[in-house]
C-alpha cells in the first residue's frame, strides 16, 4: 500500500468548499478524520454547511473562513497557518465572457493560494482542481480516438475564446482557456519556485452525483444537465449544446483529491478523473429504466461517443487507494443525481 504522509488529525484547507466538488472534498477528508478549514466569499451565508457537517461528523472539525476576493494578495495567508494541506477547488470566473479579464482573475486566485503556502511551513502537500476542458474539448466528429496524456494542454482555447461569437460558446472557451492556462501557471510557478511542499492536480470532466445539502447547493454546474433531462425543460436545447463527454462520480472526484493529497506515491501528477463516456440517450435510457412511470423526452438523434481518449488508469488506481474499488458506474451516478427530485 502507499504511504500515508498526511494522517488523521490535521487540517486541512479547502476553498470552494460551498460548491459541489468542495464539500464532496470535505464530507470524505472529515470521514476520514482529518478536520477541514472550509474557505468561502461569505460565511454568513454558508452557515447552514457547517451545520450539516457539525451533524454528521463528530470525530472531526470543520470551520468556516471568509475570503471575500480569492484574488486579493495575501488572501489565504491567515488561513494556511496551522494547515498540512490544501485543496484549491474555488475558482473566480463564472459567466466572464472577457478572456484577458477571466485569465487574470485565474492566475491571480491560483498564485494567491500557492504562495500563501509557500509561506507555511506547516504544509507539505497541495492539490487544486482543474478542468477536462484544461486539455481539450469533446471530441464527436472524429472516427478515430484522440489521445491526450499528462502533457497535453487546451492552447487553442485561447484562440477559439478570442474568436468565438455566440456567448454560449464564447463562455465555454473562456472557461476552457481560463482552466488550462491557470493550470499551465500553477506548473511554471512550482517549477520555478520549487516551494517546500507537493503539488498535484485533478482535471475532472462533468461531475454525475449526489448533492450534500440539495436544499442549499440548488441545481450547480453538471448537475443541471441531469435535472434537465429529468424535468425536459430546455433539455433539447441543451443536448444541441453540450456534447457526450465522459464523467465522474463527485464521490469519487472527491476522494481522488483526497488521495492525491494524502499519498505520499502522488508527486507532481495530473490525475484525469474521467470514469466512462456517456451520451445523452444512455442517460434517458437510465431514466426511463428507474422511473417508469415518468415521460421523458425522445431520443436524440446522431449521437456519437466524445473520442477523446485519456490516461485515467493511473487516476482509478489513486482512487482505489481510498475507495478499495473503482469508478462509479453511469447507472449509479445518474439515479444518485435524481434521487430525490
Amino acid at each position: 500500500m502507499p504511504t500515508v504522509v498526511i494522517k488523521p488529525g490535521a487540517t486541512i484547507i479547502v476553498t470552494g468548499v460551498n460548491g459541489l466538488i468542495g464539500s464532496h472534498v470535505a464530507d470524505q477528508l472529515l470521514a476520514r478524520g482529518y478536520n477541514v478549514r472550509g474557505a468561502v466569499r461569505d460565511v454568513d451565508k454558508t452557515k447552514w454547511l457547517k451545520e450539516f457537517f457539525d451533524g454528521t461528523h463528530k470525530d472531526a472539525k470543520f470551520e468556516l473562513v471568509g475570503v471575500p476576493d480569492m484574488t486579493a494578495d495575501g488572501c489565504y495567508d491567515a488561513h494556511v497557518e496551522g494547515t498540512e494541506g490544501f485543496v484549491h477547488v474555488a475558482a473566480p470566473v463564472g459567466g466572464i465572457l472577457d478572456l484577458d479579464v477571466a485569465l487574470d482573475l485565474g492566475r491571480k486566485a491560483a498564485l494567491n493560494a500557492l504562495k500563501a503556502c509557500a509561506k507555511t511551513p506547516s504544509v507539505t502537500r497541495f492539490v487544486t482542481t482543474s478542468s477536462s476542458f484544461a486539455a481539450s474539448f469533446p471530441k464527436i466528429d472524429l472516427d478515430h480516438d484522440f489521445e491526450i496524456d499528462e502533457t497535453t494542454f487546451h492552447d487553442s482555447a485561447v484562440e477559439q475564446a478570442k474568436l468565438a461569437e455566440d456567448p454560449r460558446w464564447k463562455g465555454m472557451c473562456v472557461y476552457a482557456a481560463m482552466k488550462s492556462e491557470t493550470e499551465k501557471e500553477m506548473w511554471k510557478w512550482v517549477r520555478e519556485n520549487k516551494p517546500h511542499f507537493v503539488f498535484n492536480s485533478v482535471l475532472p470532466n462533468a461531475n454525475f452525483g449526489p448533492l450534500l445539502v440539495p436544499e442549499h447547493q440548488g441545481l450547480p454546474s453538471t448537475v443541471a444537465w441531469i435535472n434537465s433531462a429529468f424535468t425536459g425543460e430546455h433539455f433539447r436545447e441543451l443536448a444541441a449544446n453540450v456534447h457526450p463527454q465522459w464523467y465522474v462520480s463527485p464521490i469519487d472526484d472527491a476522494l481522488l483529491h483526497v488521495s492525491a493529497l494524502i499519498h505520499s506515491d502522488v508527486d507532481g501528477e495530473r490525475l484525469f478523473a474521467y470514469a466512462e463516456r456517456w451520451n445523452w440517450n444512455q442517460i434517458l435510457a437510465i431514466l426511463r429504466k428507474h422511473y417508469p412511470a415518468k415521460t421523458f423526452s425522445d431520443d436524440i438523434e446522431g449521437q456519437r461517443d466524445d473520442r477523446v481518449k485519456p490516461p485515467n488508469a493511473r487516476a482509478e488506481e489513486v482512487l482505489k487507494w481510498v475507495k478499495g474499488e473503482g469508478w462509479t458506474s453511469l447507472e449509479e451516478s445518474v439515479v444518485a443525481t435524481s434521487k430525490g427530485w
